[in-house]
């Protein structure tokens, strides 16, 4: 499981994504303080007393709700409103400038800030007005700083809501390899350098060690299906209620919505959810996330009163429907006490004919190839990724007509399909170069056309059986491939078709490989097509890699190598589990 692979609270760069994530205020009344680190350093933070706070209201002291940002506490954003509700709700609530960051800049990003989370809850529960319980709260950046306090076990963290947020930086966004190299540094909007590098050799110095039972602290784990942080989210809440500490194990909760990363659904409610790549959701898919959720957690854990909210179960999810019929099965919640729910793995072939479907093929020696030229990888269409927007489910059609893109097409469907919990693939390919990649995209094709993407991946042939060991490929000989697509939870509609599409890119979702079997870096290539595809200026100084080279790959479909998708089929939404 990916979330037991190194230090989990290791983070290791800003990362800069939207306005939305600033922490705004108002002119309600602040104390700014420094809060003291255990190296000597001092963190700023501003602290919201309660409205009509005194001692004499609040013999026993008030709870607080932290938030610790590197967006810089003193800007306005929707943040402001959580501000808002807690005073007004009998808590003080308390926003950090994170270590090396605006305020706090003085401590120094090259510190090390593995205990700063525990430094201040224990500060922030010693005060005077404080009843000794502190909650933490936050989206991205925030959620992580949640992950990497939780870590280290501060005895006064009631509980804390990740949302959108990694387990673990080295598995969920730069692994496997460094496939999310593009990811990370286009949205670090800074320099190509070595640090890549030095990272994925850190995480392969510590992929045996676990901290799983450090984690003492309850959670609601919350992201949306089209966000890139989504497996991480999913294994954490697993990996938790397996093998966390026994403060966690029964205390974890997980949410998943039609949403991307930075897609804020709370907004505009009454209206359908609409996402950038023109699907729109039905208006049940927004949730009043402050007074179903935030409150009663925070109530429960941080006040000790009795808000139902651990009689629900432990897993709510949107399953994905038809959003143009509303009469189509799906586009409700799903309420269980576990994910993933029961399910057929079920797989579905591709054919020669460019067809899919449930039959194993029967024919002898068949494969289709492609040509797949580094200097003009397939382009992303909609983004799942760490770029925002984060676009989702956009229509794949603009890349699907490329000679270097092999896609396969169920006939229309005369059930309900419903796909509910991890998908994988397997690929039977061989290529002419040592080393190469292979991608694997799966969308809902409507009855219009639209080809809507839900779930993409991506395997390199040098770590095909390991990310722990580099062993390339033979040219021309048969490998086996199997690429994780990940989680989800979605209905194809009768009329609807399932697609699969293959290559060897997906350009900037994933880097480029320059199938020259060079070690992975600062390749020129892959500068280039950032600065023409997504930069506005070019990265100074000269690349480490320049050679690219063009592979002919085959994917095989015959009766001994029946490259397939295996898709977790479920029979009944009441078979979901659904409470």
């Amino acid at each position: 499981m990916k979330t037991t692979n190194g230090c989990i609270g290791a983070v290791f760069a800003v990362l800069i994504f939207s306005a939305f994530f600033l922490y705004g205020q108002d002119n309600s009344k602040k104390e700014s303080v420094s809060i003291p680190m255990r190296d000597g350093s001092s963190l700023s933070t501003d602290i919201f007393m309660p409205y009509g706070y005194s001692k004499e209201k609040y013999p026993d002291g008030v709870p607080a709700i932290l938030v610790v940002t590197p967006y810089d506490k003193s800007r306005k954003s929707s943040i402001a409103k959580w501000q808002e509700r807690f005073v007004k709700n009998g808590y003080a609530f308390a926003v950090q400038d994170m270590r090396g960051f605006y305020a706090s800049a003085s401590a120094g990003k090259g510190a090390s800030r593995h205990y700063d989370g525990y430094d201040t809850v224990e500060w922030l529960a010693r005060q005077a007005w404080c009843n000794g319980k502190i909650g933490m709260l936050g989206y991205s950046h925030l959620g992580a700083a949640q992950y990497e306090t939780a870590v280290t076990n501060p005895p006064h963290l009631a509980c804390t809501i990740p949302a959108q947020a990694p387990g673990n930086y080295y598995t969920n966004s730069l692994y496997p390899s460094v496939f999310r190299k593009a990811d990370m540094e286009t949205i670090l909007r800074g320099a190509f350098t070595s640090r890549t590098r030095q990272l994925i050799e850190r995480e392969m110095r510590n992929r045996s060690r676990s901290e799983l039972k450090q984690f003492n602290t309850p959670m609601i784990h919350s992201g949306g299906w089209y966000d890139f942080y989504r497996e991480g989210m999913i294994e954490m809440f697993l990996a938790l209620r397996q093998n966390g500490g026994a403060g966690a194990q029964k205390t974890q909760k997980l949410f998943i919505g039609p949403w991307g990363h930075g897609v804020m659904q709370e907004e505009n409610p009454g209206k359908p959810l609409a996402l950038p790549g023109g699907m729109s959701y039905p208006v049940n898919a927004k949730l009043d996330w402050e007074t179903e959720f935030w409150l009663p957690w925070f109530d429960h854990w941080c006040k000790g009163k009795q808000t139902g909210i651990m009689d629900r179960p432990a897993v709510r999810y949107y399953l994905m429907g038809d959003t143009l019929n509303p009469a189509a099965l799906g586009n409700i919640w799903i309420e269980s006490d576990s994910f993933p729910p029961k399910s057929s793995p079920t797989a579905y072939y591709i054919y020669p004919d460019k067809t899919a479907g449930r039959e194993m093929p029967e024919s002898e020696e068949k494969f289709m190839e492609y040509r797949y030229d580094p200097e003009n990888p397939v382009p992303t269409v909609g983004r799942t990724h760490a770029r925002l927007p984060v676009r989702g489910p956009y229509d794949q059609r603009p890349v699907e007509g490329r000679s270097d893109v092999l896609v396969f097409t169920t006939h229309e469907l005369e059930n309900p399909l419903i796909i509910a919990g991890q998908v994988k693939a397997k690929l039977w390919a061989s290529s002419d170069k040592k080393d190469t990649d292979f991608t694997v995209k799966l969308t809902d094709v409507y009855p219009d056309g639209r080809s809507m993407l839900f779930l993409d991946g991506i395997v390199k042939g040098r770590y095909r059986n390991t990310l722990a060991k580099e062993e390339f490929l033979e040219p021309g000989k048969i490998y086996e491939f199997n690429v994780d697509l990940g989680y989800i939870a979605i209905v194809l509609a009768p009329g609807h078709r399932l697609r699969i599409a293959i290559s060897s890119s997906n350009f900037d979702r994933f880097d480029i490989n320059p199938n020259t079997g060079e070690p992975y870096g600062d390749h020129a290539t892959t500068r280039r097509l950032l600065t023409e595809r997504l930069r506005p200026e070019p990265v100074a100084g000269n690349p480490e890699y320049i050679k690219t080279e063009v592979a002919t790959n085959r994917i095989y479909m015959d009766r001994g190598r029946s490259s397939h998708v295996i898709l977790p089929v479920v029979s009944s939404i009441e078979a979901l589990g659904h409470k």
